[in-house]
């Protein structure tokens, strides 16, 4: 490019990136008057816009820098929170940059400062599009929650109606200068490079491409730990309109020189550009040059030009032309053969996913033959000699070791084309997944994440002529992103297919581990805990044997587990909480914990102590979870739902107005985040129901339950113990507002199965059998069948074992005072009293006291008792005394304050006449009001 040229570039730029924002007639008038009579700058004008739309390319116009404000030492409030801008950090395409101090409250003198990143819009540049963006940026960082990502803390918009984002401040360096400082070895560099790779394939999972990964988005802390920036083009595959947006906005804003070749020519995208910007950047890394770079005189077009139809040179005989200080004095063959992979045009022939690409950065290190380095018999025999030198030298062993050798490299020639193919056939059939998804290859529809995976799993099932071991690998990869939906149900019968596959072919221990811990996962999500254990003792099993280091996911397997057997109870309290104490334990010594899963063992401990009786450590302990996920989550995160849920959920005891609180929240929470009705909405609605019920509200109870009926109906096969406890107290709250024949109609049909369910030995279908019996007892008595009723009580007692009146001691004081209360209306006096002091004796170890339902039946059992001996002074103190506290933990209308009443009249009136009761008077009183 000549001197005239590049100044009319110069010139035509900003003009064509001002006019590429207006619409055909307003830019041709724009374009008209910024070129005045300049014939040549209005042809390189056009040229420039005309280059753009049609090639959708990226950088040939970047934006030109804006005039900004220096805004430092100025203040900003936003909502709660103010901040006070510092100095700025930096400025792109689409937005600037300060650094600044959150302050939560100034007001006191130990104020709490928390450094931040806050990003403005640029001046000037407050388009709709980069609105948009902006916002869309701000939705994506609050899906993606990992320490290798720079995480959302706030955002929003200022009093004044700015948007701005609050983010975590990053001290560190760009990657790039951060090695060269260093003088890092080329493998320090590799393995540092590794640890890049981990936040891309986390946003990945959460389908989630970033598209501008670059080392000035990947920052170093002092520490040597990599955190990635920037996801301000970042794209949500699921997100309607952005998976095929084009606007040369959005384009614009990306750096050219690390985009890939779809990007370049405005094709539809998939995790292969990240893959590509991540060989870029290893590319520079190894030899302090990228790979498309030229002279000076290379204009944006030359560079992408270059980047569409070019080879790359490879990155030992590009290190050539650098300085020794920028890279590594040598970059093996190997390194050359995976980053030339990664770098390849066709998305389709680079690394499937980053996972792929790190497997062969692990295999160069640890000398292992490379995936990108195809068929060559020398070359693995080569590796073999490097890493066995010793034995190699000594002459005796020479012909057994090389023919030991051969057999050892043809197996892993075999393994490594094998794993080529497999990679290939997998990106094949993602890149076709996701083009299908992208509205311009779906007739203009959009497509949500749970639509293009419902369509992948139907192709991926019907498909013919894809290899075993590639199946199983998509089919766990879309279970596990179902999983994550919380949608176990879709993800159970992909991952029983892949274990049918499985024992096809010679399937890995890890392999099959992974398996098994996703379907452990999806049990649990479906509520199906008699399977999910199983499935999670196989996994932890199977990934301790397997090769390499898998700590974290095996703990994670464990935590589940143990959350598992909490819900059926199949082991004791005390092993459950010594084991998870000592996860919890082992989490807090390490140098480095994993914050989610000491989140995740926080939330088991909790409802463990609430299990035991625990409750105002059960409530601390809750209390602390939510408040460290406040911490790690932004506020629109779904996982803020499920330690909510934790906190109400121990809290129901206690605290029951306070749990009624937190579950609406957590509801609202669910229905504005997720939407889609699930099990975890059943499970809310469902808690939400019974909090209600506690609190003396039925029917606001009832309409809850009956909403969680509804959606559990879709799942009632495979978690039957959930859907037969919320059977069970919708029952309870029908009886509680006198509609007795509705509550025995909903239980009736289903007695076979909650006697069934009671084989499985799960403390939660024993104590279904049991509460059903006592709401059906309930009901004979309030009918006047005091033997029907005796006879429910007696089977409901006879499922609540030690265990379980451990664990639902109300069931079985409610099944002693329904016997007793038979015994009363059939008028055997002797044994209602017998059975009254059972109950006594049992809120006397248990701590039941007034007006837990426990003690106020046992009141209303020993004031009816002592009205038919004609103790009416007695009854009626007795009476009096628990008629306010039920009131007001009730309700005044609620069955047990209604039926104090009535026996406190009863006895004032018997009193006054001075006549005792007849037997039969009170059975009718006790048979009303149950």
């Amino acid at each position: 490019m000549n001197e005239t040229r590049r100044r009319r570039y110069a010139l035509a730029k900003p003009i064509a990136c001002a006019a590429l924002d207006m619409d055909t007639a307003e830019r041709d008038r724009y374009v008209a008057a910024s070129c005045g009579g300049d014939a040549s700058l209005r042809d390189e004008v056009r040229w420039l816009i005309e280059a753009a739309d049609v090639t959708g390319d990226a950088g040939l116009l970047p934006l030109p820098p804006e005039e900004t404000a220096d805004a430092s030492g100025s203040r900003v409030t936003a909502g709660s929170s103010r901040y006070r801008i510092l100095r700025p950090l930096g400025e792109g395409g689409m937005g600037v940059v300060y650094l600044a101090e959150r302050v939560l409250d100034e007001n006191t003198p130990d104020e709490v400062r928390q450094p931040v990143a806050l990003k403005f819009l640029n001046a000037g540049r407050a388009v709709p599009g980069l609105q948009r963006r902006f916002a869309e940026e701000r939705r994506i960082l609050a899906t993606l929650s990992h320490p290798g990502i720079a995480h959302l803390i706030d955002g929003g918009s200022t009093l004044d109606g700015r948007p701005f984002l609050a983010l975590e401040y990053v001290e560190g360096e760009r990657i790039d200068t951060w090695c060269e400082r260093r003088q890092l070895s080329l493998r320090e560099r590799v393995q540092l490079f590794l640890k890049v790779c981990a936040p891309v394939r986390h946003a990945h999972q959460h389908l989630v491409i970033h598209r501008d990964i670059k080392p000035a988005n990947i920052l170093v802390t002092p520490d040597g730990e990599p955190k990635l920036l920037d996801f301000g083009i970042a794209r949500l595959l699921d997100q309607a309109g952005i998976a095929a947006e084009r606007t040369m906005t959005a384009q614009r804003a990306l750096t050219l020189a690390y985009a890939s070749p779809e990007q370049v020519r405005g094709r539809p995208l998939g995790t292969a550009a990240d893959v590509w910007s991540l060989g870029v950047v290893l590319y520079q890394l190894l030899c302090g040059a990228r790979p498309f770079d030229g002279g000076e005189e290379d204009s944006p077009l030359d560079l992408s030009n270059a980047i569409v139809t070019g080879q790359p040179l490879p990155p030992s005989r590009r290190l050539r032309r650098a300085r020794p200080a920028q890279a590594p004095r040598q970059v093996p063959a190997d390194l050359d053969a995976i980053v030339l992979k990664a770098l390849r045009c066709d998305p389709a022939e680079r690394y499937a996913s980053v996972d792929h690409l790190c497997a062969d950065l692990r295999r160069f290190l640890a000398l292992r033959p490379v995936q990108a380095r195809r068929g060559r018999h020398w070359y693995r025999a080569r590796l073999f000699m490097r890493r066995h030198r010793f034995g190699l030298g000594m002459a005796a062993l020479l012909v057994l070791m090389l023919a030991g050798a051969v057999a050892q490299r043809e197996v892993q020639l075999r393994q490594v084309e094998s794993e080529r193919d497999k990679t290939q056939a997998i990106a094949g059939f993602m890149r076709e997944l996701f083009e299908n998804a992208d509205p311009t290859h779906a007739r203009g529809s959009h497509a949500t994440v749970r639509e293009v995976l419902d369509r992948g799993a139907a192709q991926l099932l019907e498909r013919r002529g894809i290899e075993p071991a590639v199946r199983v690998s998509l089919l766990l990869s879309m279970a596990r992103s179902y999983n994550q939906l919380s949608l176990g149900g879709q993800a159970i019968p992909l991952l029983l297919k892949a274990r049918e596959l499985q024992r096809g072919y010679d399937a890995g221990v890890l392999e099959r581990g992974e398996v098994m811990a996703a379907l452990g996962r999806a049990y649990s999500t479906v509520i199906d805990l008699s399977s999910a254990i199983p499935a999670d003792r196989q996994a932890i099993e199977l990934l301790s044997k397997a090769p390499g280091d898998h700590a974290d996911e095996i703990l994670r397997v464990r935590i589940n587990l143990l959350y598992n057997h909490l819900g059926v109870l199949d082991v004791p309290l005390e092993r459950i909480s010594g084991e998870i104490g000592r996860i919890i334990a082992e989490l807090e010594a390490s140098p480095r914990p994993n914050r989610e899963l000491h989140l995740q063992a926080l939330a088991v401990l909790g409802m463990a102590q609430a299990t035991e009786g625990k409750d105002a450590a059960a409530m601390a302990t809750a209390r602390r979870a939510l408040d460290e996920a406040g911490k790690l989550y932004v506020h629109d995160d779904p996982m803020l739902i499920y330690y909510r849920f934790t906190l109400a959920l121990v809290s129901m005891r206690a605290d029951p107005a306070g749990a009624v609180g937190m579950y609406r929240q957590a509801i609202d929470d669910y229905d504005h985040m997720i939407g889609t009705p699930g099990p975890g909405l059943a499970g809310l609605l469902s808690y939400f129901g019974s909090a209600l019920g506690q609190l003396g509200q039925p029917a606001d109870a009832v309409q809850a339950l009956e909403r969680a009926l509804r959606i559990a109906d879709g799942f009632a096969a495979s978690s039957p113990d959930f859907y037969l406890g919320t059977l069970n107290t919708l029952a309870q709250q029908y009886l509680e507002l006198g509609r007795g024949k509705e509550a025995a109609a909903l239980l009736e049909p289903r007695l076979r199965q909650l006697r069934e369910r009671v084989a499985s030995r799960s403390a939660w279908a024993t104590t279904n059998a049991a509460d059903a019996f006592n709401v059906l007892g309930a009901v004979a008595l309030q009918q006047g069948r005091a033997g029907d009723a005796a006879r429910a009580f007696h089977e409901a007692q006879a499922y609540l074992g030690s265990r379980e009146r451990q664990v639902a001691p109300d069931s079985y004081a409610a099944s002693l005072a329904g016997l007793g209360e038979s015994a009363l209306a059939a008028g055997r006096l002797d044994q209602a009293a017998q059975w009254l002091a059972a109950l006594q004796a049992f809120n006397r170890d248990n701590k039941a006291t007034s007006p837990g339902a426990p003690a106020l039946d046992a009141a209303l059992l020993a004031a009816r008792l002592d009205i038919a001996r004609g103790d009416f002074a007695e009854a009626g103190q007795l009476a009096a005394a628990n008629l306010g506290p039920a009131g007001t933990r009730w309700g005044e209308c609620s069955r047990r304050a209604m039926a104090l009443r009535r026996l406190e009249r009863t006895a004032r009136a018997s009193d006054a006449r001075a006549e005792p009761a007849s037997t039969a008077c009170v059975a009718g009183s006790a048979v009303s009001m149950r």
